[in-house]
């Protein structure tokens, strides 16, 4: 599977069914370039069936290494079950390697294998800068991949890492800082690792050329995107799970508010073809379905996604299993409940975060100043009260005025 950058898609509901495939329009990519400091970076997942199309690069050999195979400034970095491969630093390499031995366990946790571990590692290849990653892949388009036949994930690092502190993107002069604005737009490294990663493991988990339904195949490898590092009474856990994806909300919400987003019993049947035709709507909607489900304060609705894919492993008929699982659910009901909580979240605006910020801090800056040059007024340059201020000259007291003789 693919993700690929895209405009953010917080653009108007109009265009984003528009903003399609891997490779944008001239039109379209020329907008995205002349916005890219005042929008974000969103991705879309492509169907697998691009990846074939994807022209390696002389010398870097696909799928797992061995030592001989690492090309000049690569290294290996090998953990329990990842290989990463990797242009950049052995520092990030370890920090990726750790984050997806924390992310396996979570995949293992939701979706049990059920079988012992083929003993091999992932591979994962980790390109320095956007320009080596497309030089490899192709895939102009894309932010990472994951490719079945070569058996590899391919990433690059966007300069974003989540277990990295957030660059502020407003100065205390007010003065917004475009680059910094730019770099919290970015896809997140390890966010697109644990996507891919997903896919990764399905592909383990079944041993077949089964594709999983896309609602609940890119809906969890969305879902598990926020999934984020964290440290708790001193131990490192495998990750914090049900943030929201801030990447995909606003178009969810867009798309509830003008009642074009696709009606849940229709969705749960769409084949990838169908899915694929409406990009920005679908993965959004598949995303905020797979998160609704898991986190419903209706408990009903919490089991539903691992044991469709868990009976989706033993069988591949969507139809049949789409029956069995949601058997007994009211589809209207359902409906309902999903919109409210869509329409409930609270959406980020990084843009417009800045822009209050930088605003609220030019006024300070303004009062501040102001402040500064009112108590400063009549002090400088022996700009005191004139001498007998208030009388004017020769009208001071005459002499014994006030005083009574003795």
């Amino acid at each position: 599977m693919v993700l690929s950058v895209a405009t953010r898609n917080r653009t108007p509901f109009r265009t984003l069914t528009r903003s399609i495939g891997m490779f944008p329009s001239p039109r379209l990519e020329s907008a995205r370039l002349r916005a890219l400091t005042l929008s974000a970076i969103a991705f879309v997942s492509l169907a697998l069936a691009l990846t074939p199309q994807l022209s390696g690069q002389e010398g870097i050999k696909k799928g797992p290494w061995k030592a001989r195979h690492a090309p000049p400034g690569w290294l290996i970095h090998s953990t329990s079950n990842y290989q990463i491969q990797s242009q950049v630093e052995v520092e990030k390499a370890k920090r990726l390697a750790d984050h997806m031995e924390g992310m396996l366990k979570v995949y293992k946790k939701y979706f049990p294998p059920g079988k012992p571990s083929s003993g091999k590692a992932y591979a994962v290849k980790l390109f320095k800068n956007r320009e080596a990653f497309i030089d490899y892949s192709g895939a102009a388009g894309a932010a990472g991949y994951y490719s079945s036949t070569d058996r590899e994930m391919v990433l690059y690092d966007t300069g974003r890492w989540m277990d990295e502190p957030q660059t502020v993107a407003t100065g205390g002069d007010g003065e917004i800082d475009f680059e910094a604005l730019k770099q919290r737009m970015q896809m997140d490294i390890l966010g697109v690792a644990s996507h891919e990663g997903w896919h990764q493991y399905f592909h383990w988990y079944v041993v077949s050329w089964i594709d999983l339904p896309s609602w609940v195949n890119e809906g969890m490898g969305d879902y598990f995107y926020t999934a984020t590092p964290k440290v708790v009474g001193g131990k490192k856990i495998p990750a914090v799970l049900g943030r929201l994806n801030q990447e995909r909300l606003p178009t969810i919400q867009a798309a509830v508010r003008a009642n074009k987003h696709v009606p849940i019993e229709k969705i749960l049947q769409y084949t990838q073809r169908e899915y694929y035709s409406n990009p920005g709507v679908c993965y959004a909607e598949g995303w905020a379905l797979c998160h609704f489900l898991l986190h419903s304060e209706n408990k009903s609705y919490n089991d539903l996604v691992p044991r469709f894919v868990k009976r989706f492993r033993n069988d591949g008929n969507r139809e049949k299993i789409t029956a069995y699982i949601f058997k007994g659910v009211d589809f209207a009901k359902l409906e309902e409940e999903f919109k409210a909580w869509v329409l409930a979240q609270k959406a980020d605006d990084p843009v417009g975060d800045a822009v209050k910020a930088a605003n609220e801090a030019m006024i300070k800056k303004a009062e501040k100043e102001a402040a500064a040059a009112g108590s400063g007024q009549g002090k400088p340059g022996g700009e005191g009260k004139p001498n007998g201020e208030g009388k004017p000259d020769g009208e001071a007291k005459p002499e014994g005025e006030g005083k009574k003789s003795a």
